[in-house]
């Protein structure tokens, strides 16, 4: 079914028949106030059917022909290249572009890579050492070569096997 808008258009233009034209009327909340607009509506349409009356152009061949000419023009220049988007030249031009970033990368980050400073060459280090029971003794020794760090508890006693460090 049409909506409001359709059915109030079609009863302006006097497009519906009697039984539609009597149902649509029935639902209308303010009748008169509709049939004042309707009287408006069609005093305005005559008044634009009156008034403005289409300019007859002369030479309308030729100006129609001059549009369909520029229309050509303009739909001629936005013809993409038979290439499409991956001609040879825009391929080869990417590839030496991923050669030189690849070569830069190379360069400049993979050297890098694996090198560290002196702090981060250890594999622990022990920064201090006590325990709470003053007749045990707790010592932390770095490596040689400062790939490590020991760290003795002096009279620990027994560890239980699931606490002993592996």
């Amino acid at each position: 079914m049409k909506n409001f808008e359709e059915r109030y258009t079609a009863w302006l233009d006097g497009a519906l028949d009697e039984r539609e034209r009597a149902e649509f009327e029935s639902t209308l909340p303010d009748r008169a106030e509709a049939l004042r607009d309707a009287a408006d509506w069609k005093k305005l349409r005559g008044l634009l059917r009156e008034n403005l009356v289409p300019v007859a152009m002369p030479h309308a061949d030729f100006l129609n022909g001059q549009v369909l000419a520029a229309i050509g023009r303009e739909t001629s220049k936005s013809v993409p290249l038979a290439g499409g988007w991956f001609p040879a030249g825009r391929l080869a031009w990417s590839g030496v572009f991923l050669l030189t970033l690849a070569a830069i990368v190379s360069a400049v980050i993979l050297p890098h890579i694996g090198r560290s400073s002196d702090e981060e060459q250890y594999i622990s280090q022990v920064l201090a050492a006590h325990t709470g029971d003053p007749k045990q003794g707790a010592y932390a020794f770095a490596a040689p070569g400062g790939k490590g760090a020991v760290l003795w508890i002096q009279d620990a006693g027994d560890i239980p096997a699931d606490e002993r460090i592996r």
